[in-house]
């Protein structure tokens, strides 16, 4: 079903929000709500959301999907302290069972598909992305990205694509890829050299708004 919405809706591209609160859309928080605002033009677009209840989780899942977003991503991925402290982002991987079950959740109480954004890890004793996202898979995630590096690397480092590749090798839903894409060509040669469905691009983008077309340009001789 993921793979035929990217087919229908956009073809090689996707749009992604920031990340909001799943806090903020169940109280109807106005700033929350703009977060996850989005022009028809942007299609196919998920919505990210973070926390860490999974019944919460599940009630954001549902705006979302009212809100027309064609997916909804769960954040597992955000090293920072002060969303982690909330048994949000990437602290969910310290707890793959509960991280599961808020997949679970999700993906019972929304008919778009539920997406999950991970990292590598939470730190280097603790490299669980392969089971992690198996975990998910199971649960009813119908796509996984990884980003190659640690909670405690955040940015710094090099994002590990020899883990990413293997997570793609070992699961049947679309795996994408996150790390160190900042030129059109290191998108073409990801693709080319692992068994990942594809790449998603966020500080790169930033830098050269234009990297995805580039990068067509480039795929296409």
């Amino acid at each position: 079903a993921f793979r035929r919405l990217v087919k229908r809706r956009g073809g090689c591209g996707l749009v992604v929000t920031e990340m909001v609160s799943s806090e903020g859309l169940v109280r109807g928080i106005d700033r929350t709500l703009e977060y996850a605002e989005y022009t028809e033009e942007e299609r196919p677009v998920s919505i990210q959301i973070f926390g860490g209840d999974p019944q919460k989780m599940a009630d954001a899942a549902q705006i979302v999907e009212g809100m027309g977003a064609d997916i909804v991503d769960i954040n597992m991925g955000c090293p920072v302290p002060k969303i982690a402290k909330h048994n949000a982002g990437c602290s969910l991987m310290r707890e793959p069972a509960h991280a599961a079950a808020i997949v679970g959740a999700m993906a019972r109480a929304v008919r778009i598909p539920v997406t999950v954004k991970m990292r590598a890890g939470w730190d280097a004793t603790a490299i669980n992305a392969p089971e992690l996202a198996k975990r998910v898979e199971d649960a009813g995630a119908a796509a996984v990205t990884v980003h190659g590096r640690t909670a405690a690397q955040s940015y710094t480092g090099f994002s590990d694509w020899d883990l990413i590749g293997g997570v793609a090798a070992r699961l049947s839903i679309p795996v994408f890829g996150s790390g160190d894409c900042i030129e059109p060509q290191q998108m073409i040669d990801r693709l080319r050299d692992t068994a990942i469905s594809g790449v998603l691009v966020g500080r790169g983008a930033l830098r050269n708004p234009w990297i995805f077309e580039q990068a067509q340009a480039v795929a296409a001789g």
